[in-house]
C-alpha cells in the first residue's frame, strides 16, 4: 500500500535548494543526499495522462527512478505526496503516469536511486492535464414508434475519438449510460426501450483512445406519445 506524507511545496522548493532531504519523504530506499538528483525533466501532458523524459544517468552509477505526485487543490500550502511509480532499469529514459483527470493541476518531484538508497527530491514540476474534447454537435432526436426514439449528430471532427457513450434522464431522474455508439463515424443511436407518456432527456458524450471524455453535448427533451 501507498504511504501517504503531508509535506509543503515550500518545503520542496527548500530542499531543492539546500540538497538535503528528510528520509520520512521517501518510501522503502534509505535516502542518501549525496546521489545526484534528477533535474533535466520535460512532461508532455494530454487528457489523462502525462509522458515524462530525462537524461539517464547510468555514467553516475545511477540504476532507477522513483516518481511522486501530488495534486493541486485550492490553495493550500499543504499537498499529499504519493510515490506512483518507480522505474528500475538504469538506462531508462521515459515514464507515463496515467490515469488522470482532465483540466487537473498536479506537482511532480523525481528522485534517484542506486543499491537501495535514494536521493533527495529533484526538479518540482507543475503539470495541468488538457481540458475535455469539445461536445459533439447537431444532436438532434425524433419518436419514431410507440416503443423508439432515434438519435442523430454529427460525428466528432477530433481523430482522438473512439466512442459515444449514450446517456438518458427518464421522468427527471438521475443520468444514466444506456449504450455505447462503437465508431468515431456512426453518428446515430435508436433506443427501442421507451414507454409511453415518459420524459427522456438524452445526451451524448465522446470518448477518447485514452479513456478521456468530451463536454457533454447539448441536451434533447422528448415526451413519448
Amino acid at each position: 500500500m501507498k504511504r501517504l506524507t503531508q509535506i509543503s511545496l515550500t518545503a520542496i522548493l527548500l530542499l531543492l535548494l539546500t540538497g538535503c532531504s528528510s528520509s520520512s519523504l521517501l518510501n522503502n530506499e534509505q535516502l542518501n543526499p549525496n546521489l545526484p538528483k534528477l533535474s533535466n525533466i520535460k512532461a508532455i501532458p494530454s487528457n489523462t495522462t502525462v509522458a515524462f523524459e530525462w537524461q539517464p544517468m547510468s555514467r553516475k552509477g545511477v540504476t532507477g527512478y522513483n516518481i511522486y505526485r501530488t495534486n493541486s487543490y485550492g490553495n493550500s500550502a499543504t499537498k499529499q505526496l504519493t510515490k506512483v511509480g518507480s522505474v528500475h532499469d538504469r538506462f531508462a529514459s521515459h515514464y507515463v503516469d496515467s490515469g488522470l483527470t482532465q483540466n487537473t493541476a498536479y506537482t511532480y518531484t523525481f528522485t534517484t536511486l542506486k543499491n537501495g538508497f535514494e536521493s533527495a527530491h529533484g526538479k518540482v514540476l507543475d503539470v495541468k492535464t488538457l481540458a475535455p474534447l469539445e461536445a459533439v454537435t447537431f444532436f438532434q432526436g425524433f419518436q419514431k414508434a410507440q416503443n423508439s426514439i432515434k438519435l442523430i449528430w454529427r460525428p466528432h471532427s477530433d481523430m482522438r475519438v473512439k466512442m459515444y457513450k449514450v446517456e438518458r434522464s427518464t421522468n427527471g431522474g438521475e443520468w444514466k449510460w444506456i449504450d455505447s455508439v462503437k465508431q468515431r463515424m456512426m453518428s446515430e443511436y435508436i433506443d427501442n426501450r421507451i414507454a409511453p407518456a415518459n420524459s427522456y432527456l438524452y445526451r451524448i458524450i465522446a470518448v477518447g483512445f485514452d479513456d478521456s471524455i468530451s463536454k457533454a453535448s447539448k441536451t434533447i427533451a422528448i415526451k413519448s406519445r
